[in-house]
């Protein structure tokens, strides 16, 4: 802790690089670094330059010939506790080492791990893993969809609320909203396990999930998920499942009389209009926007 707390010091005062804080720590501790006094300066605490305050503090207290100044204690509390708050959100980090990447809704984010494996993330998407032992234990908790490009090393292991996905190798996409897990493998082998079941999957090969249990493995032919081309794609999933994704990529809230309808089809995800056309109309509803265009009703 002790070795920690100087390594912050030093970093914040500008004696250590950015370079040296990657050699002692890893490139996950300085993005963390970095992610924190970002954090810190979005508070609502007024912004204070602690290390000008403290010059400013230790200057009051040279000896003066001609008047007694007196200490600015006020000055000396807010620096002692912008100390103390940022030490303890650097102990609070590190203890845990999770790192948590999201994508906002209507947005996507893209990210290179320490082993050079990547990840793309679709909106409202979010991962969680640890950066202090990610070369030995390559974990993931995926909540959304992510397409993967691993790099041979350890276990890749990827989970969600549905099931796991685990990789030696490979790129795959795996997509966990509602009742359905959906994994599609573009390169190598990924082996998908929901409670008892297990399958294999290679090159073009998915599979999904239903309410728990895994159905027949598809073959498909495309060569990168649909949501990387801006268009989201379902498979006999429940409308209500559909709608979400709706809410999340235009950033709108739906109201759903009939929600336990099954959807297959797709709709692309620059036109709100057209994209509830697409799914409306085969199903035989009918949808009206919010002049504001931040509602529907579907029914």
């Amino acid at each position: 802790m002790k070795h920690e707390d100087e390594l912050l010091a030093k970093w914040l005062s500008g004696e250590v690089t950015d370079e040296q804080v990657i050699q002692a720590e890893g490139v996950e501790s300085l993005e963390g670094l970095k992610r924190l006094v970002t954090a810190m300066d979005n508070w609502s605490m007024p912004a204070y330059n602690a290390a000008k305050s403290l010059k400013e503090f230790k200057a009051n207290r040279q000896p003066r010939s001609s008047k007694i100044r007196k200490i600015n204690w006020r000055a000396v509390g807010v620096v002692a506790a912008s100390a103390a708050i940022l030490i303890v959100a650097w102990f609070a980090f590190f203890k845990t080492n999770d790192i948590i990447l999201t994508a906002e809704h209507g947005e996507t984010q893209n990210f290179v791990f320490s082993d050079g494996s990547k990840v793309w993330l679709n909106d409202g998407s979010q991962i969680v893993y640890n950066g202090k032992d990610w070369i030995s234990q390559r974990s993931i908790k995926l909540t959304g969809e992510a397409l993967f490009e691993v790099t041979k090393g350890s276990p890749f292991v990827v989970t969600t609320h549905l099931g796991s996905v685990t990789v030696l190798g490979t790129q795959f996409n795996a997509r966990a909203w509602g009742d359905n897990l959906h994994v599609e493998c573009y390169e190598g082998r990924v082996r998908v396990n929901i409670d008892s079941q297990e399958t294999i999957l290679t090159a073009n090969e998915s599979v999904r999930s239903a309410g728990g249990t895994l159905l027949t493995k598809q073959d498909f032919t495309h060569a990168s998920p649909s949501w990387q081309n801006a268009t989201s794609r379902f498979y006999s999933e429940k409308l209500i499942t559909v709608c979400e994704e709706l809410e999340r990529q235009f950033d709108i809230k739906i109201k759903l009389k009939d929600a336990d309808r099954v959807f297959t089809g797709t709709f692309n995800h620059s036109d709100l209009d057209a994209a509830l056309n697409n799914i409306c109309k085969p199903l035989e509803l009918t949808y009206k926007i919010s002049t504001d265009k931040k509602s529907v009703v579907i029914e």
